[in-house]
């Protein structure tokens, strides 16, 4: 038996992530489905300097980001049921890779299944990509899918 965390966050990728998880589990497998709600979402100060005249908190209600993200996440492990043991969701706050590594290790799963969105050199340069991170630090395995 083993236990897979795949990152899920909407994007193609991601949901190519899914599809292969799926198809390379075992029946006796559990799945912890996880994406992530980056922290400065809602809260940074980028976003306000953005949108300084507009009340998020009048807009955005505690915890509606983490909510609509259970809610999908719930509709993407229904795709596993019956193909494998167990499935979970999991919806965390933060750095992306950051708290991909930490349910890694959280969950104790056996491997990280993630997408690859292909920003090129330049794109990791700039933004950083949360794929990089977690194979450079994870400490188990990690299934990259492009």
């Amino acid at each position: 038996m083993k236990k897979i965390l795949v990152a899920y966050d909407g994007s193609d990728a991601s949901k190519k992530a899914v599809e292969v998880a799926i198809n390379c589990s075992k029946k006796e497998d559990e799945m912890v489905f996880l994406t992530v709600i980056p922290a400065e979402l809602a809260e940074s100060s980028f976003t306000k300097m953005l949108l300084p005249t507009i009340d998020l908190s009048s807009i955005v209600k505690s915890g509606s980001f983490k909510e609509k993200a259970a809610e999908t996440l719930r509709k993407v492990a229904k795709t596993a049921e019956g193909r494998v043991k167990k499935t979970e969701v999991a919806v965390e706050s933060g750095d992306p890779a950051d708290e991909i590594l930490l349910a890694g290790k959280k969950h104790g799963v056996d491997v990280i299944i993630i997408g690859y969105k292909g920003y090129g050199k330049e794109g990791r340069f700039l933004l950083g990509s949360v794929t990089d991170k977690v194979v450079r630090h994870a400490n188990r395995s990690v299934m990259v899918v492009r």
